[in-house]
């Protein structure tokens, strides 16, 4: 009786074994935190293999690119133009203050370089410290070209709180019929 109590526990040690080692095996990956900007971004990357894996979609956003994903679903095309914002106002001066309860007319000129994709349109967003969004400008692109340049027409706006007005650029990828922003300046009313 003695031996078969030991049989046993051996046969069941020898068992746990490779079941212990299969869940280590298994075990997720550790997540780590992706800082963007010190910011800490809504997705976490992992790290597999000494190499270090970050969600497409987070960093195109974050990084004013556009991406377009197959109809397959193999591929994933993301392209970084190079995209430079300016303001101007009525008289045709550079600006980025503002007085707050006042309105200015102002355009908005892009210039954009290293444009290695389709795109079918262009749009221009002004955002309130309250978070209300306008169109600035909104124009279909028919030359398909790598690089050029826009400037919207004339729009007044009253900037009527104090505090930081993102002016984005955005353009729409062909492939993927979706709009990326791919510049950022801001406007501050004081």
């Amino acid at each position: 009786m003695r031996i078969l109590k030991k049989l046993t526990i051996l046969t069941f040690c020898f068992l746990m074994i490779p079941g212990g080692t299969l869940l280590h095996a298994a075990a997720p990956k550790p997540d780590i935190n992706v800082y963007l900007n010190n910011v800490l971004q809504k997705q976490s990357g992992f790290i597999s293999e000494g190499e270090i894996y970050l969600s497409a979609g987070q960093m195109t956003e974050q990084l004013n690119a556009l991406m377009a994903v197959e109809d397959s679903g193999a591929t994933v095309r993301i392209n970084k133009p190079n995209v430079n914002t300016v303001l101007l106002d009525d008289k045709g001066n550079i600006f980025g203050k503002a007085k707050s309860t006042v309105s200015q007319k102002f355009s908005v000129l892009a210039q954009v370089d290293n444009l290695k994709t389709e795109i079918s349109d262009l749009r221009i967003t002004i955002t309130s410290p309250s978070d209300v969004t306008e169109t600035i400008d909104n124009q279909p692109i028919k030359d398909q070209k790598d690089n050029f340049w826009f400037k919207s027409a004339e729009y007044s706006y009253t900037f009527e709180a104090k505090g930081a007005y993102p002016v984005r650029v955005y353009l729409k990828d062909t492939r993927s019929k979706k709009w990326s922003a791919v510049s950022e300046i801001q406007i501050f009313a004081f």
